[in-house]
């Protein structure tokens, strides 16, 4: 039902994305969970947490409607570059979904507030593929994820999807490198000078040093639906990665080079994701480019109940994580 309706009626699209999110989000409304500890101190997300930490009701709602707009604009980002048909609110729902999947992550958290970063430079770095040189673009995907860095600190390692990005391109030219390491120091330099300005700059590469020495914990235990959440959306994630890798070769160069630059993020997304090992909002640092992925692996072209029976395990998968870990919480 689902998948057919994502594909043909566009008005029942809009009230499913708008009265599903809803539902799903009711009990942070009426339980607003408290505000997501980091173990990284970094400044937009410390600013964030310091204003709004008692503000629990408020914190849920604004972590709402960020991911909504997140939503919207992975749709937009994808069906502008011709991934995705314009008619369709699949991706959107998918993404809203996944960060709808555990009680605890209904709040703000630091990679909530890094993905409308990185969200932006996706955009600028699939719209490089359509200029000449594109360095504008190269430069503005760099600058936000600097800018992600800076509520999110593993997120830097996402520049190593930047540098692969100009690869696929076959952008060789040393001014696009020079563009996108200009592009990540940039934030950072400005920082760098605000602290020297308020003679914090010491105490603040105390903290720096601090925080790049963190080593997360692999030593975890999971509850059982963790674990089968986890396994279920790895084995999806495959499925959907090895469709798209698949079908691709039936597209223009365009369609192909831009999809490298989702599957590459898909990849390169398990550094940072190392950092997120002991927290639920892991999900948050792959739901871009599972947007995508699983877009392609229940739109494909089969029989239209076999699409319906994976993506009804996936949305019951979703619901009982979040069912269970509300639970869990109270």
């Amino acid at each position: 039902m689902f998948v057919k309706t994502f594909k043909k009626d566009y008005t029942m699209q809009l009230v499913i994305l708008a009265i599903i999110p809803l539902l799903l989000w009711i009990i942070a409304f009426i339980f607003p969970p408290s505000l997501v500890k980091t173990n990284f101190s970094y400044p937009i997300y410390q600013l964030i947490y310091n204003g709004l930490s008692n503000l629990t009701l408020l914190s849920s709602i604004i972590a709402f409607i960020l991911v909504f707009i997140q939503a919207i604009l992975i749709n937009s980002i994808f069906s502008s570059n011709q991934l995705t048909p314009k008619t369709s609110f699949f991706p959107a729902f998918i993404y809203i979904l996944l960060l709808s999947s555990s009680y605890s992550s209904m709040t703000i958290s630091p990679i909530l507030i890094a993905n409308c970063f990185i969200l932006f430079a996706m955009y600028f770095l699939l719209k490089a593929f359509d200029h000449k040189e594109g360095l504008e673009e190269i430069f503005n995907a760099n600058f936000f994820i600097s800018l992600a860095t800076l509520t999110f600190f593993p997120s830097i390692l996402l520049t190593l999807w930047v540098g692969l990005a100009l690869l696929n391109y076959r952008f060789y030219n040393w001014r696009h490198w020079a563009v996108s390491l200009l592009g990540l120091i940039t934030p950072i330099l400005f920082l760098v000078i605000y602290y020297f300005i308020t003679d914090s700059l010491i105490l603040q590469k105390e903290i720096f040093l601090k925080n790049i020495s963190y080593i997360p914990n692999f030593f975890i235990s999971l509850p059982p639906m963790e674990i089968i959440f986890y396994i279920s959306i790895g084995i999806l994630g495959l499925i959907s990665l090895f469709t798209t890798l698949f079908n691709k070769s039936d597209n223009n160069i365009s369609y192909r080079k831009k999809t490298n630059i989702m599957i590459i993020y898909f990849v390169i997304s398990i550094l940072p994701a190392i950092y997120l090992i002991e927290e639920e909002e892991i999900i948050f640092l792959f739901a871009p480019s599972l947007a995508f992925l699983l877009f392609n692996c229940f739109s494909e072209k089969r029989k239209l109940i076999y699409s319906n029976i994976i993506f009804t395990l996936f949305l019951i998968i979703i619901i009982s994580r979040l069912v269970l870990s509300f639970k869990s919480c109270i």
